[in-house]
């Protein structure tokens, strides 16, 4: 007796495409679930970067007596004296971030660093003398958020890669003498003053005010935001050009205008531009990141905050001095 089977059926066109549009729902559904959970990866890792620079700052004011100051200047003669309005100027010497590097685990890169040189010194071809250690890139410096940039600043001189971390020049522009020598806009580091705060010059507590925050830096060779080893790099500043001109977290109102700024206004986000360079006392650079809605702060107490973009102008210029007197609500 002949026994008969079926041979199996296949999908039909219908049923493949209801397969095809689950499975393109169900990736609708977890794609962003995904993204979000990367991007809360990433945020806590940068605020880990922060904590660590904080730590470091303390444990440097630990060994010191003060904070570290924004930059030194040497001068052409390496005699260093009163520093001028300039960030373009070649006698600048080495940074805050040099400056606390054994304290953020790169004691052999402090090793190699002298001190006694300008921040341009070396030779850029191969990579001598400052100019070793300030071309290196290191990740602590970087927010993972930030999209990876190694081009480094090579206007007048090759040599300083960038990094994600600024300290906090005051709420006056970033080289203005005028700030640095009031309380009410005075920061806790200054370049212009060559100055770091003791804990007991931050009359507004330390827990009210900023010491460092994100900045974001540019794929342009010329644009010198976040070059860790140059002067006006790691540091950011409350106004630029006027005292009505705030540069609020992640503000979409005024661009940056550093020392050696890109000019570029095509190709970037306009919050992320830098332009026009404003080499004198009138530059400066905001508080920004990648981070959807804000940037990250790390207090004069250790304490990593994040501060969302609707902040009002006049607090965050208020958390930025270190003696301005005034009350300080929520934020």
């Amino acid at each position: 007796m002949k026994s008969w089977s079926r041979a199996p059926r296949g999908f039909t066109l219908i049923e493949l495409l209801v397969v095809i549009a689950i499975i393109a729902v169900l990736v609708a559904i977890l794609l962003p679930a995904v993204q979000q959970a990367r991007e809360a990866a990433r945020m806590t890792q940068c605020k880990n970067n922060l904590k660590q620079i904080g730590v470091a700052l303390h444990n440097y004011n630990e060994t010191v007596g003060r904070f570290p100051p924004g930059a030194i200047w040497q001068g052409n003669n390496k005699v260093g004296g009163v520093a001028p309005e300039n960030g373009r100027d070649a006698g600048w010497g080495a940074t805050w971030v040099l400056l606390i590097l054994p304290y953020i685990e790169q004691q052999g890169l402090y090793n190699k660093y002298d001190f006694s040189e300008l921040a341009r010194h070396g030779a850029t071809a191969t990579g001598t003398g400052n100019n070793a250690v300030t071309r290196k890139n290191l990740p602590s410096l970087n927010c993972p958020s930030h999209p990876e940039i190694t081009v480094m600043l090579v206007q007048d001189y090759d040599g300083f890669a960038k990094a994600n971390y600024a300290a906090n020049m005051g709420a006056g522009r970033m080289i203005e003498r005028a700030a640095f020598t009031n309380n009410a806009k005075k920061g806790p580091m200054s370049v212009i003053g060559q100055w770091g705060a003791t804990v007991g010059d931050i009359t507004d507590g330390t827990s009210n005010v900023v010491l460092a925050s994100e900045i974001v830096k540019s794929s342009n060779n010329s644009d010198d935001r976040g070059a860790w080893g140059w002067s006006t790099g790691p540091t950011f500043s409350g106004v630029v050009t006027g005292s009505n001109q705030i540069l609020t977290p992640n503000t979409k109102q005024y661009t940056d205008a550093s020392p050696y700024a890109s000019n570029d206004t095509t190709s970037i986000v306009f919050n992320y531009r830098n332009n026009p360079d404003l080499t004198g006392g009138d530059g400066g650079v905001g508080s920004r990141s990648f981070h959807a809605g804000g940037t990250h702060i790390v207090m004069a107490d250790g304490a990593v905050r994040f501060v969302g973009e609707s902040i009002e102008g006049q607090t965050w210029l208020k958390i930025l001095a270190i003696g301005d007197g005034g009350a300080v609500g929520d934020y």
